[in-house]
């Protein structure tokens, strides 16, 4: 098998290498919110012979590791679980590791010494997924940085004396420039350009925006996404939203929505115009009214499978906020009791929210999902008692008529 393989022209057995060497092809992302991608290299092609070997080592090593070592043990599972952060190996395995660029240690000086390390292998592509996870830790614990040092150690891992390009460099030391107020911080390696460190340095003494500022910054680019709304650019009200979205350390990557620094927002907002206001609770405002838009905006496009998968998630989301997962849904004339139950609450951005049932009613007409269309729809009036349309639509589902005039809705 592999003296066959060996007859095929090197630059098709270069590709094969790649195909099952490269991290872009080892990553494996199963697309769900809950779920952190995993690598999964082929790497028993290194057994077949020493030709094969050296041909593959050769593709491998273009592959940037980064190890990350911390006196912590549950680090590795928090990184992963909480910040979605591919490790490609952890434990004895990392610890031999010792093809990387870039060993970042992490410790707490003031704290006992500890005796033993953990370490864990991840990705460049990955490295920034994992600083932004430490920035949100230390926004939901402030002071947390303060107790830390870190050490960033760069080098060739193949040739000591060789010099890392200027690109690489960057890549590997400026995501860690969110990384701010240490109590202990170094950066060195036998080639590293003090250009690049010095804009690393640069960028970690760039305080943090306040929390007025997050939600002063995500209430303008929701403003801006609903003007180019209204003026037909569909694409470009999305970009601004899902910048909005970022704004208030939401992050968004496809289908994929995380959210973070929640506890970072449990503050009264001292200026700007939302002072007085709990900040936790306009930034729920604003999520509620980015999902709506983007609902919107999809619908727009007429691409209703995207706009019926943000509006049932967060409708689902909304749900198990009420009454949690187990509880059976129960109708009341048609609308669900968990519906009703919300009437005498205080709900954030109730009409916003109304609109996401709304708006999902539509897509889901659209995809033929009967069978949600009349719930939807009476969710919303619930919600929206003086929307014309939608009670209109109501009335016509209570008399059992068909929907035609959503049609009309998406259109205008």
């Amino acid at each position: 098998m592999a003296s066959s393989f060996l007859l095929c022209p090197a630059e098709i057995r270069e590709q094969i290498y790649r195909d099952v060497l490269s991290s872009s092809s080892a990553k494996q992302d199963s697309g769900l919110s809950d779920c952190c991608a995993r690598y999964n290299y082929q790497l028993n092609i290194l057994r077949t012979n020493r030709q094969i070997y050296n041909e593959a080592t050769k593709i491998f090593r273009d592959n940037v590791f980064v190890k990350i070592t911390t006196p912590w043990p549950e680090a590795i599972e928090h990184i992963s679980s909480e910040g979605k952060v591919p490790v490609v190996t952890a434990g004895d395995k990392a610890e031999r590791f010792t093809d990387f660029h870039l060993w970042v240690y992490i410790d707490a000086p003031a704290a006992p010494q500890h005796h033993e390390t953990h370490s864990m292998i991840v990705c460049l592509e990955d490295l920034e997924a994992f600083t932004w996870t430490w920035h949100y830790n230390n926004l939901n614990y402030p002071g947390l940085n303060t107790h830390l040092s870190l050490k960033l150690k760069i080098e060739d891992p193949y040739i000591f004396s060789r010099k890392i390009p200027k690109p690489l460099q960057q890549r590997l030391l400026l995501p860690f420039g969110v990384i701010k107020n240490l109590s202990v911080f170094s950066a060195h390696g036998s080639k590293l350009l003090p250009s690049v460190k010095d804009s690393l340095v640069k960028a970690q003494a760039v305080p943090d925006p306040t929390r007025e500022e997050c939600l002063e910054t995500a209430t303008s680019l929701k403003e801006s996404g609903t003007r180019a709304l209204e003026a037909g650019e569909y694409h470009q009200a999305l970009q601004q939203y899902f910048k909005a979205f970022e704004a208030i350390h939401i992050r968004i990557n496809g289908r994929k929505r995380t959210i973070h620094a929640d506890g970072y927002y449990i503050e009264e907002l001292k200026t700007g115009i939302y002072k007085g206001q709990r900040g936790d609770y306009v930034r729920m405002v604003l999520r509620i009214g980015l999902v709506s838009n983007v609902v919107l905006a999809y619908l727009k496009m007429k691409e209703y499978t995207e706009a019926h998968f943000w509006g049932k998630r967060s409708i689902i989301l909304f749900r198990q906020s009420i009454i949690g997962d187990e509880t059976e849904d129960i109708e009341i004339d048609g609308t669900p009791s968990w519906i009703m139950e919300t009437v005498g609450m205080h709900v954030p951005a109730k009409k916003e929210l109304g609109y996401i049932f709304y708006r999902t009613a539509l897509a889901s007409r659209a995809l033929g999902k009967e069978a949600d269309v009349k719930t939807l729809i009476k969710a919303a009036a619930v919600y929206l008692p003086d929307d014309q349309g939608v009670q209109a639509e109501k009335r016509a589902l209570d008399r059992q008529q068909p929907l035609d005039s959503w049609l009309r809705r998406v259109a205008t």
